[in-house]
């Protein structure tokens, strides 16, 4: 019971925060959210599908690597596009970079103390032992999203992203 209804409750309030909440922030700052809302919606589907995704066994444990290298770490990379879009931002790779890192380590961490609450709470009965491979999960699957934006920004938009920057 618990191991669906958290999956399902934690996916319709990222859901409701990302299509509601986030773009009125926004907005609120001077953004464009609505040109890009495409961006927010493939993050938002990554995130719900990666709670029912098979992850592998690391040292004969069963893990949530796969749910947050895609919900977590891919995910993260199309909210940081969303936003990096919408701000109509551009600086050096290197900096973009380091933002999207900065980004989905914050929100690795704040999910990882949400982990504990619910632990404590007698939520999560495998225990939190995993949090360093959920933390490595998000940081890979934001790499991986970083690497194919350079690639497709140098291929496709040369001029937007300067690799010698």
């Amino acid at each position: 019971p618990m191991q669906v209804i958290i999956p399902v409750a934690l996916s319709v309030l990222v859901v409701v925060l990302g299509l509601s909440v986030l773009p009125r922030i926004l907005k609120g700052y001077g953004a464009k959210p609505k040109k890009h809302t495409w961006l927010i919606v493939a993050g938002l589907l990554l995130y719900v599908i990666s709670w029912w995704l098979p992850s592998p066994l690391i040292e004969g444990r069963d893990t949530s690597f796969t749910t947050h290298f895609i919900g977590g770490g891919l995910f993260t990379g199309f909210v940081w596009l969303y936003v990096k879009r919408s701000f109509r931002w551009k600086s050096s790779w290197w900096f973009e970079g380091l933002t999207l890192f900065a980004l989905v380590s914050s929100l690795g961490v704040i999910n990882e103390l949400a982990e504990i609450v619910f632990y404590a709470c007698g939520y999560m009965p495998y225990g939190i032992s995993d949090t360093s491979w959920d933390l490595l999960a998000n940081s890979l699957g934001s790499f991986v999203f970083f690497l194919l934006y350079v690639a497709f920004l140098n291929r496709h938009y040369s001029s937007a992203v300067s690799i010698e920057g």
